[in-house]
């Protein structure tokens, strides 16, 4: 049967823990017994009938201890998985040496006062060597009970109680309470230099696993240097070209990822040391294909080759219940793993498989790299656990097993060694009215952000703005549709859009030549200020970096579903967009920046200045309120920890000032810790933002706060439920009229594909290939015929990265399947 470990242990396995654990402690008191555990008995034996002649002697109970002893004598040689036996036999050869041999021998010899000094000393050193009390206690009274037994046994009557017995026993409790005062100091000495090796171990792991991301970044940072052009007259006006360009788009993004990395360890350690429970407040209702697909996209793969050996199939689609960011950590950490053991193994290969369940939806993980022992198997899930690895916290997965569980689900893991490791990650099944209820939640809170705002929707394909209207038709919105972005322009020109939806890949002109175009003030000035949230198929790796620098406000991945796409909308509703374009709303704004490191204020400050805001800086919360006292400031920045008033202080003092001027002055809190977030909005700051999150973050805030009324700065916006006969959509949003349809837009849309395709094919025009392959991937996506949206995926990505490899295998894969769906009727 294939060795497999699961994260909830049953009775024998917790059992098994404990002695594996106890034999850790008592390793170093079982080395040192060896000294007299062969000889201890024996001599006493000699000294007892020789030396000392005492009324009663056992040669034989004598000699057992040090036959009994041998095996222990060769613990270090046996396998880790007999260490929790080699415990057992440890306590039992501990209660047969002791309380069994010399209780019997000091009843057989009537309580002489040798025997009661011995008894008294075997006490006190058996409660030393035994640091469990519960099972000191069960091990003692069941030694004396057999030694009594032996003794009735051996003489047919009962011990008489006499005074010489009772005066005795007065001593015992001084001896009991001396041995546990001894192991209790023990125990102390014992944990706390368990401690300090484990914070030491820790504190090393730490910096050397910070290390790789800050590598990463200085190796970014260096790439960077290199790709930019000289600073010299030739090259002033020397275009980039544009491999160059997508080679730095590459390593911002890396460095970007390493920067998310590095912040995921520290989070990752602080919890697992404070033992913080990981709450449901931050979860959201996810499609688990997409969120898996972009994760992997997203990693940081050392090399090409290494991104080429993992595999995703998602046949089976669902959704699950999660925080994005903990479930992308859990897979990165089981792909890091993999991919670090692969160095011994280059022709291994991961696959990660979606499947669905009656009460549990699963992703396995699966690599065919050298597996795990059966002796380490039942241990990776362990905190400081790490096996063959000189890197690392060791609380990677043991973190994992805390995420999954929080998730309301389970990390299980089976492996044979030189084979196979299989991860499986279970998630409950989130039902239709589930769905339903959190979606009609959604819309609800978004009501008051969208209600009465007016939206373009920026796709050439129909199928896609069919579907927007649908998920944003609750919202009761005005939305216009534009085919391609020459056509967006011509319409931002003419009125006023409160948000746009910007595909990125069209014909005539994509979304970032639109936007690039936008900002420059080509649709008029009002219309620059404009948010644009990005809406793609293209992979998150670089089109979400792409698109923030085209001036897009954010990145929804296609498809999505309906409370995706309006919770994704209401995060830049209100935002600003960055950069000095013609009428930048941030031009002049005047804000306070509080914070009492120099550095993080002067980069802080030269971020915002770059973007036309006015900033004072303060180094502590006395001096700002001195500062705001003579001046007058729009919004406040405060780092939340300063030495003397720190921000949380700083900001109850100015909501409880008598002047309104900045009584009601918009606060928004930093921190290094997201833990922090409520303490700040106790404390009265309307926004909170970790300073290591990206600037960009920080100045969206500063746009929403800037766009509250003037006349009462501080109050939330009302959220109310509004009742509706809209049919909520369940995961992708299709009811099945709605489906229907769609599949007679998409038969019109697409019956001259084939032909098309074909046509392409024979006259080698790959521009063509590539831009009818990414229509038909979006568009089979949305209506969930996955087999043939992931052809089109593959066809598109084999004509974007230029392959020499003929592409008709694929194109006739696509035509056969795309002509027997057009065949079918409605």
């Amino acid at each position: 049967m294939t060795p497999r470990y699961s994260s909830r242990s049953s009775f024998l396995k917790r059992l098994e823990d404990f002695f594996l654990k106890d034999y850790d402690r008592n390793e170093l008191t079982i080395n040192y017994i060896r000294y007299i555990g062969l000889w201890g008995h024996p001599l006493y034996y000699l000294l007892c009938t020789v030396v000392f002649p005492q009324p009663y002697e056992s040669f034989e109970l004598r000699f057992a201890t040090a036959v009994t002893f041998v095996p222990i004598l060769f613990h270090n040689r046996y396998p880790v998985r007999f260490r929790p036996l080699m415990m057992i036999y440890w306590y039992l050869w501990l209660t047969f040496t002791f309380p069994v041999v010399f209780t019997y021998l000091m009843l057989m010899n009537d309580f002489s006062g040798l025997w009661l000094v011995a008894e008294t000393v075997m006490l006190f050193v058996f409660i030393i060597f035994i640091t469990n009390y519960f099972l000191l206690a069960f091990l003692f009274v069941s030694g004396i009970a057999i030694a009594y037994a032996g003794f009735f046994v051996a003489t047919g009557t009962h011990l008489t109680i006499t005074q010489h017995i009772i005066e005795y026993f007065l001593s015992v409790p001084i001896a009991i309470l001396l041995g546990l005062l001894v192991n209790s100091t023990n125990k102390k000495g014992a944990l706390a230099n368990e401690r300090n090796t484990v914070l030491q171990s820790l504190a090393g792991s730490i910096a050397h696993e910070m290390r790789n991301p800050l590598g990463q970044i200085r190796h970014c940072l260096y790439s960077i240097q290199n790709l930019l052009p000289q600073v010299t007259p030739e090259e002033y006006n020397k275009p980039i070209g544009k491999e160059r360009l997508e080679s730095l788009y590459e390593r911002v993004v890396r460095g970007q990822m390493a920067v998310k990395r590095g912040a995921q360890v520290i989070d990752m350690v602080l919890s697992e040391v404070r033992e913080k429970p990981i709450g449901p407040e931050s979860f959201t209702y996810l499609s688990a294909a997409r969120v898996t697909r972009n994760a992997l996209d997203e990693f940081g793969y050392e090399s090409e080759q290494d991104r080429k050996r993992v595999h995703l199939v998602t046949k089976d689609q669902f959704v699950f219940h999660i925080n994005e960011t903990l479930f992308v950590f859990v897979l990165f950490n089981l792909l890091k793993n993999a991919l670090f053991y692969f160095k011994t193994c280059p022709d291994s290969q991961i696959t990660v498989r979606l499947e669905t369940g009656k009460t549990h939806n699963y992703i396995y993980f699966h690599d065919s790299g050298p597996g795990i022992s059966s002796e380490a198997l039942p241990h990776i899930f362990d905190s400081f656990f790490t096996k063959g690895k000189t890197a690392g916290t060791g609380l990677g997965l043991a973190y994992c097993k805390r995420i999954m569980t929080a998730f309301g689900g389970d990390i299980v893991c089976k492996s044979i060694e030189g084979q196979y490791t299989e991860f499986t990650l279970s998630f409950p099944v989130i039902s239709e009215k589930e769905m339903n209820i959190y979606t009609e939640r959604v819309i609800s809170m978004g009501m008051a952000d969208f209600k009465g705002k007016h939206l373009l929707i920026v796709d050439d394909e129909a199928l896609y703005r069919i579907v927007l209207k649908k998920y944003l038709a609750p919202l009761e919105v005005e939305v216009d549709e534009a085919v391609d972005g020459r056509e967006a322009l011509h319409k931002l020109a003419e009125r006023r859009y409160d948000l746009v939806i910007m595909d990125l890949n069209m014909p005539s002109m994509g979304g970032y030549e639109a936007v690039e175009r936008l900002r420059r003030g080509e649709a008029g000035q009002e219309a620059c200020s404009v948010p644009v949230a990005a809406h793609s198929s293209e992979s998150v790796m670089t089109a979400r970096s792409r698109s923030e620098n085209a001036g897009m406000q954010a990145f929804i991945a296609k498809p999505c579903s309906q409370a995706e796409l309006i919770t994704s909308l209401r995060s830049v509703i209100n935002a600003v967009p960055e950069g000095k374009y013609p009428g930048s709303p941030f031009s002049g704004r005047k804000v306070l920046l509080v914070d009492d490191s120099a550095l993080n204020r002067d980069l802080l400050a030269m971020y915002l200045r770059d973007k036309g805001i006015v900033v004072t800086v303060s180094d502590s919360g006395d001096q700002a309120l001195e500062i705001l006292r003579k001046q007058d400031f729009e919004l406040m920045i405060t780092d939340i920890h300063m030495p003397g008033m720190d921000g949380l202080e700083l900001t109850r003092r100015i909501r409880s000032s008598r002047n309104h001027r900045y009584a009601r002055m918009p606060v928004i809190g930093l921190s290094g810790a997201i833990e922090e977030e409520a303490a700040a909005r106790n404390a009265g700051m309307n926004d909170f933002r970790v300073k290591t999150d990206s600037p960009r973050l920080l100045l969206a805030s500063i746009g929403r706060q800037l766009s509250v009324p003037a006349e009462n700065p501080l109050q939330e916006k009302a959220v109310k439920e509004y009742a509706h006969s809209t049919a909520v959509t369940s995961a992708y949003g299709l009811s099945l009229s709605e489906s229907e349809d769609l599949l007679r837009i998409f038969h019109e849309e697409f019956k001259d594909m084939p032909a098309t395709l074909r046509r392409a094919l024979e006259e080698a025009d790959i521009e063509s290939l590539k831009q009818q392959a990414h229509k038909l991937k979006g568009s089979a996506a949305i209506l969930g015929i996955v087999s043939l949206s992931k052809a089109a995926e593959e066809l598109e990505m084999h004509c974007r990265n230029g392959r020499t490899e003929d592409p008709r295998s694929k194109v006739e894969h696509i035509v056969e399947a795309l002509e027997a769906l057009l065949a079918e009727k409605v």
